[in-house]
């Protein structure tokens, strides 16, 4: 095999370019400022951050709009610490990303350099898999196995390069991905599980489908609507997962979870027989909500997940599946073909419609609200309506965040990015960032509480540096909401660190570069959205909503009415 001489730089930037590396985030540091120096060459777009939390936060948002992974660096110790927040979202969310950790000089290693950690102990809990390069020359290894890694495991890969590696020279060979990797993809499920699966749900008379994260990943949402028809299942989507089955279609019943559909939950709960396609049901989208219990106990639960720790753990199965969604989706539709069912496909749409036209019915009451200050269903209600319709949304945390669940119906798989199950604070802007630089010809928009917001508003100036036209909406009620409504369900309504004294946040992003509104009238929010998306420039749209009006607490099991013994904390 040909040969070519290469410096440590090289190699290092050579191994990305080969990959279709188009971007990475960072902040400028001198542990790699060698192979920065040659990046534009290779066609790679350098990102500088305000802070390399968003750096983490912006690969992670580029590498789940785009499905390749996205990548973030920092410089050594400091800047490695940074990063966390970012790759344990990514982990969680089961995101490709390569994070590149240059480090301390090789001879000072284990001295207590200035700027030295273990990055590699460090990043041990937030990673899928870790590289640490002992030599120069297996620099490029390093980064063929990390993309490797980050695309079968699905989730961030860490090379760890002490600085002076750069420097080194060797010769090496080019290597193209297809001569080192796969796409990741694992195939279907072992033929007895399937038929397994197939003789519970040609037994089942009330089935129903719930689509999860790996509907999404694999491609599966047209051939669970296949599966959908064959089997008259109604389809109900996985908590921060409303973009796995339209809801317009007459078998999607929306998201079941915090602040989802009524209409999935009612249905979910008088399933016989439930198929859970892509996903490791999370017990925190089961918890019990609007007072429906809606997991049913003596379901019998047929899992799909391509991790085999998932199966079962959560609630006990009746068949595993373990594979791919979409070849298991297939396996399945293959089956059924050889055993058909004949359900009453219009007696189960008519069932459908009407539960979601009661739920309409409903969440139209509970938001068409004129107010003195407008209440923040009423907000996401009007902004449900004016989003354009292959419009991105990602969600931050929140209490109006978690309640945009019930109105955001997104037509495409992947227009919605939930905030995870990390569930991070503030973590919403750095990450549509990343997901608008890896979809730029399409609208993404946020919806972000001011807490939240006041944590990463200043890569208001990287967007506006990168001249990324990203539209945030951000809902500025002047409390940290979701602990407000804690306090206020299980402390007697004593308020204490919740209020958030807030600057114009509108001015800051002003001042910062950004276009930026105020808006106080429900009314306002069409004309000024559809502004926004047509913007060249980052904007903020700052909704002022009312902080009294509150929605449940995200889980009533998680606090206890405390009680007090000592006299000087009673009363």
């Amino acid at each position: 095999m040909k040969t070519r001489r290469v410096s440590g730089s090289e190699a290092f930037t050579e191994a990305l370019r080969l990959e279709g590396v188009e971007v990475i985030y960072g902040i400028v540091g001198s542990a790699f400022m060698d192979p920065l120096d040659i990046f534009a060459r290779a066609g790679i777009r350098f990102v500088q951050v305000r802070h390399e939390q968003s750096a983490a936060l912006m690969a992670e948002g580029y590498g789940r709009a785009k499905g390749v992974p996205g990548l973030c660096i920092g410089q050594n110790g400091p800047g490695v610490t940074n990063l966390v927040t970012g790759l344990a979202s990514a982990r969680l969310n089961h995101t490709p990303v390569v994070v590149i950790t240059p480090a301390v000089p090789s001879t000072l290693m284990g001295t207590g350099a200035f700027q030295e950690i273990d990055q590699i102990d460090m990043l041990r809990s937030v990673t899928v898999h870790q590289v640490s390069v002992k030599r120069g020359e297996r620099i490029g290894e390093a980064i063929r196995t990390a993309f490797r890694a980050a695309l079968a495991l699905g989730g961030p890969a860490q090379v760890d390069i002490a600085r002076d590696f750069f420097y080194d020279e060797w010769d090496e060979p080019e290597l193209k991905p297809f001569q080192y990797r796969t796409d990741g993809r694992r195939g279907g499920a072992p033929a007895e599980e399937i038929e397994r699966a197939v003789t519970l749900l040609a037994q089942a008379k009330s089935p129903v489908i719930l689509a999860g994260l790996g509907v999404v990943r694999s491609g599966a949402t047209g051939k669970v609507e296949e599966l959908a028809q064959m089997l008259g299942a109604p389809v109900a989507t996985i908590f921060q997962h409303n973009d796995a089955f339209p809801m317009n279609h007459p078998l999607g019943l929306g998201p079941i979870g915090y602040q989802g559909s009524k209409a999935a939950m009612n249905v979910v709960a008088r399933a016989d027989t439930i198929l859970a396609l892509g996903t490791r049901l999370n017990a925190f989208g089961l918890n019990t909500q609007y007072e429906i219990d809606f997991f049913p106990q003596d379901a019998r639960l047929i899992q799909n997940s391509h991790d085999p720790l998932e199966i079962g753990a959560q609630k006990p199965i009746a068949a595993g599946l373990l594979g791919d969604c979409a070849a298991v989706t297939e396996q399945l539709i293959a089956a059924l073909k050889e055993r058909p069912v004949s359900p009453d496909l219009a007696a189960v749409k008519a069932m459908v419609a009407k539960e979601k036209q009661a739920w309409e019915a409903e969440l139209e009451a509970m938001s068409a609200i004129d107010a003195e200050t407008m209440h923040p269903r009423r907000a996401l209600l009007e902004i449900a309506r004016a989003l354009p319709q292959n419009a991105t949304t990602v969600l931050d945390i929140g209490n109006v965040c978690g309640t945009a669940a019930a109105y955001l119906r997104p037509e495409r798989p992947g227009d919605y990015l939930g905030a995870g199950s990390l569930g991070g604070i503030g973590v919403s802007y750095p990450t549509a960032i990343g997901a608008k630089m890896a979809r730029p010809q399409e609208p993404v928009c946020v919806i972000i509480g001011d807490g939240a917001w006041s944590m990463t508003l200043q890569e208001v100036m990287t967007a506006v540096t990168e001249k990324v036209n990203i539209v945030a909406i951000l809902m500025n009620n002047g409390v940290y909401g979701a602990e407000r409504r804690n306090q206020y369900d299980f402390f007697n309504e004593r308020y204490f660190w919740t209020e958030l004294d807030n600057p114009s946040f509108s001015d800051l992003a002003r001042d910062m570069g950004a276009v930026a509104r105020r808006i106080a009238d429900p009314a306002e929010i069409a004309p000024a959205l559809a502004e926004a998306f047509a913007t060249e420039a980052p904007v903020v749209l700052e909704l002022m909503v009312d902080g009294k009006a509150l929605s449940e607490p995200y889980r009533r099991d998680a606090l206890r009415h405390p009680k007090r013994h000592l006299p000087l904390y009673q009363n």
